[in-house]
């Protein structure tokens, strides 16, 4: 086999002079007096793309992001650098790749302004950590999307510029850097400017390789730059390799399976059956160390502190990171229709097993759900508790005092009558007031597998309680 030679690569297949000069033309700029207008159309199309983007990812809009990458002049110099490579113009070369630098430098000083200047980001826009997960895929992406741009400019024919520039996306990955720096969010920072240099290299690479088997060199130039060009491309295909490493860490972050997982939590699993809940999605994020779960059952998840603390026990490691479960509910509740009516001996049988139910324990208040995303729940410190007595008479227990009301059952109606008059230990206690507030709507009681509910007037919310102790009469 005969040695590499770049001059005798595809020496054959070439440009005309014609679409060569129209390829350079749409490259690079020629002459001093073109220079200055071309960096100001530069500098203001920066500008306005950033602020689209910035816009776009702070808002969480994939459309509006995909109009800023539409919108962003990196495409040129980038592409202008793989030209300069195959020309053998080491000066143009470098003064596409710094063009590039300051106008990165650009995209994050202005992203950094526009979010200091927005209301404070509670969590991260979904748009923004998405370019935190650079994986191989990524690659990829940018080296077809780098050869697709090139092929695109030497082909007059073709016009998926715009669709290269979408799938390549520069702009967004700089723009999410400038939003997490002003967020504090370095590492996530890092990841989203490991993307921009994954697509800068694998463009730059790709680009030149396409350029050179096309032919935009001229055969009397292929000479001159062929060591120019072989080493520019081995650089670049050193770099490629060399930003495969972190590559590797993020994408078996993001290709792990976060079901996979959940199904394999003993606590997890456990935790839904003691609650008689479903689990119908899950979502790991460890950028910003969040589980998001998606239940469904027939009360809300009380006690997800519990669980919290369970994982916390379990990982055993006090120096790792903090973390937050976060949870959307959804009732599930069952029935038949029509109902079979009871007989009147059933109907009392039911009633007396119901009175019984309720007065034989004591009921330890966990939560009221009004909607599906407002609740109220005690205090870890504090503890509301509740117990009827047969004398038609409740007591209410909190950290602070004991008062006690009146109550009528009867099936599952319920009236309560708290005639309270709350000591002055209690009267800042704002969740107790709400509680008493809630009891003297009460209509309905349900009691089933040791938990009692209580659904207020005009289905405005219902109440939850567990048993929080042994029978009274077995004390």
């Amino acid at each position: 086999m005969g040695r590499f030679n770049l001059q005798q690569l595809l020496a054959e297949r070439g440009l005309t002079p014609e679409e060569r000069r129209e390829v350079l033309e749409d490259l690079f700029v020629f002459g001093k007096k073109n220079l200055a207008p071309y960096l100001v159309r530069m500098s203001i199309l920066l500008v306005l793309s950033t602020i689209i983007a910035t816009a776009g990812l702070i808002s969480d809009s994939a459309a509006v992001v995909i109009g800023a990458m539409l919108v962003a002049p990196l495409m040129r110099p980038v592409m202008a650098a793989a030209g300069a490579v195959v020309m053998g113009w080491p000066g143009r070369f470098y003064s596409a790749l710094w063009l590039v630098f300051i106008m990165g430098l650009g995209a994050l000083f202005i992203s950094s302004l526009l979010t200091l200047a927005s209301p404070e980001l509670i969590f991260l826009p979904e748009q923004v950590l998405a370019r935190t997960r650079p994986t191989y895929y990524d690659l990829l992406i940018a080296l077809a999307a780098g050869s697709a741009g090139a092929y695109t400019i030497t082909r007059k024919e073709t016009s998926a510029i715009p669709g290269v520039a979408v799938a390549v996306a520069l702009l967004p990955p700089l723009a999410s850097a400038g939003i997490l720096v002003t967020s504090g969010e370095y590492e996530l920072a890092t990841r989203a400017l490991v993307l921009f240099l994954t697509n800068l290299i694998a463009m730059v690479l790709a680009g030149a390789l396409t350029f050179l088997a096309v032919g935009v060199s001229p055969a009397t130039q292929r000479k001159k730059s062929a060591d120019f060009a072989k080493s520019q491309i081995s650089l670049f295909l050193v770099l490629t390799v060399a930003v495969c490493i972190p590559l590797w860490f993020y994408s078996d972050k993001v290709i792990f399976n976060a079901h996979y997982q959940a199904a394999k939590s003993e606590i997890l699993q456990q935790w839904l059956r003691n609650n008689r809940l479903e689990m119908t999605d899950v979502d790991i994020l460890r950028e910003t160390h969040t589980i998001h779960l998606s239940l469904e059952g027939p009360s809300p998840p009380v006690n997800i502190g519990d669980l919290h603390e369970q994982f916390m026990e379990a990982r055993n490691d006090d120096a790792a990171e903090p973390f937050k479960i976060r949870y959307t509910w959804t009732q599930k509740v069952s029935g038949v229709w029509p109902q079979e009516a009871d007989s009147i001996g059933e109907v009392a049988r039911k009633a007396q097993v119901g009175i019984k139910q309720l007065v034989a324990n004591r009921w330890r208040w966990r939560a009221t759900q009004y909607d599906a995303e407002t609740a109220t729940r005690p205090s870890r410190s504090d503890s509301y508790t509740l117990l009827f007595m047969d004398d038609g008479k409740f007591e209410v227990t909190a950290s602070c005092g004991l008062w006690t009301g009146k109550f009528k059952f009867a099936g599952r109606a319920l009236n309560i009558e708290s005639g309270r008059n709350l000591l002055s230990a209690c009267r800042k206690d704002e969740v107790l007031r709400i509680f008493l507030d809630d009891l003297e709507r009460a209509r309905v009681a349900f009691i089933e597998n040791d938990r009692l509910q209580i659904t207020l007037a005009g289905s405005e919310g219902i109440m939850y309680f567990e048993k929080y102790r042994l029978p009274i009469n077995a004390e």
